[in-house]
């Protein structure tokens, strides 16, 4: 566990999942986040190919959450071939190197709390070989806050989110 600020990041509990569906929902409203509604849900936040889930804890109460996942399994999608090579390409490792941030949402009430849990992945996944990368709609104010804590942009992609066609900003993790 990690703390900075009176901000805790501990891994993701099962019983976390009713906490953070509200977040979830309200992060869709103000920010689009998730693209769709539809996504709102416990197990878009729990996909199979997630690698690790943490909370930020502030006075107790979970305030985030943030997700690493491995990359798609080759063939399975166009979109995240494409991604996966852009990264792959970009970084020098391959797909069972690289660590996609994701699912990094808060709920507004404590400053820093989305840096916080974003620095933590970063050095999760550094601490088991891999390197960590996102994608990003290209509107989003998310762009920004990355770009602010140093991530490099490497391309663009095209992705399909339901009926959603985006191209998605492709970035990696600054180095240390």
């Amino acid at each position: 566990m990690s703390a900075t600020s009176g901000i805790h990041v501990r891994p993701r509990r099962h019983g976390d999942l009713t906490t953070l569906l509200p977040i979830l929902q309200r992060a869709h409203e103000l920010h689009r986040y998730p693209v769709r509604a539809v996504a709102v849900r416990a197990d878009w936040l729990v996909p199979p190919n997630e690698l690790a889930a943490w909370v930020a804890e502030s006075d107790d109460a979970v305030v985030g959450h943030i997700a690493l996942h491995s990359t798609a399994a080759p063939g399975t999608d166009a979109g995240a071939d494409d991604a996966s090579a852009q990264w792959r390409r970009a970084t020098g490792v391959g797909a069972d190197r690289l660590a996609v941030v994701s699912r990094l949402v808060t709920d507004g009430s404590v400053p820093g709390s989305g840096t916080t849990l974003l620095a933590h992945a970063i050095d999760a996944a550094r601490d088991v070989g891999r390197v960590a990368v996102l994608l990003v709609e290209p509107s989003s104010t998310a762009l920004g806050f990355y770009r602010r804590r140093g991530w490099r942009q490497i391309g663009t992609s095209a992705q399909q989110w339901g009926e959603y066609r985006v191209d998605a900003v492709l970035m990696v993790a600054p180095a240390r």
